[in-house]
Parts: structure tokens; sequence; C-alpha cells
């Protein structure tokens, strides 16, 4: 199955209570993405720095979590299980460049590393998000 997926946000909408992700995130990426996913019938995730990667719907807790190297060995294992769970064959991966936001290589590289242990494709595509 092909799954179209991007990161999260640092930027959410507060709740005391879970809510689906793709209300929790307050990211025009994340809704274009998604929408793209509904046009071309195809399955949508977000990749978590804290939960992995999630349905729109899978109702999250707010948090405040930036993903970091140390934490991609552990991090990649969580998501290539939950890649195999799912029946994912292939991520098309969603993001902004490295060079514009350095913050986004530990997710570029723990997408990479979960769909090489999962024994995946992985295909990343590079935009100009305005997020």
């Amino acid at each position: 199955m092909l799954v179209y997926c991007t990161y999260c946000s640092a930027d959410k909408h507060y709740s005391e209570i879970p809510v689906p992700a793709i209300q929790l995130y307050n990211s025009d990426r994340i809704a274009k993405v998604f929408e793209a996913a509904k046009q071309s019938n195809t399955a949508f995730l977000i990749l978590s720095g804290k939960y992995g990667i999630v349905d729109p719907n899978d109702e999250i807790n707010y948090y405040d979590h930036l993903l970091t190297s140390s934490e991609i060995e552990i991090h990649s294992d969580l998501i290539a299980s939950q890649i195999i769970s799912k029946n994912i064959t292939t991520i098309k991966f969603y993001m902004n460049s490295v060079e514009r936001d350095k913050n986004l290589q530990a997710y570029k590289d723990c997408i990479s590393k979960a769909c090489a242990k999962s024994a995946i494709q992985l295909k990343i595509n590079v935009e100009d998000f305005q997020d």
C-alpha cells in the first residue's frame, strides 16, 4: 500500500483531551498533503516526533517535542514496526528542504532508516511549503 506522509508541526492547537491528529497540527503543509492524498485516493500519515506515524483520525494528546538525532535509532524502530503492521509498501514523504529548516534532518533520517529497516520504498518529495 502506498501512503503519503509528512512530518508534524511545532504549531499545534492546544487541547487538554486527545484530538484527531489532523486537528492537532496547525499546518498548511499538512493540510495540503492530506488533501492531495484524498484527491488521489491514497492513505495519509503524519510522522510525529513522539508517536511515530499516525493516521489523521488517530486521537493523540497535545505534546511539544522536536525529534533529535539521538532519538533516530529508537524512533525508527517504532516506525518500522508501524509500517509493517499497516502493510505499507511505499511512502511518498513530503517535506521542506533541510537547507531551509535544519530541524528536518532528524525527521528525514528517521523515516529513511525506518523504511530501510522495514524494506519498503521511500520517495522523498521536497517542496517549498509555507509553514
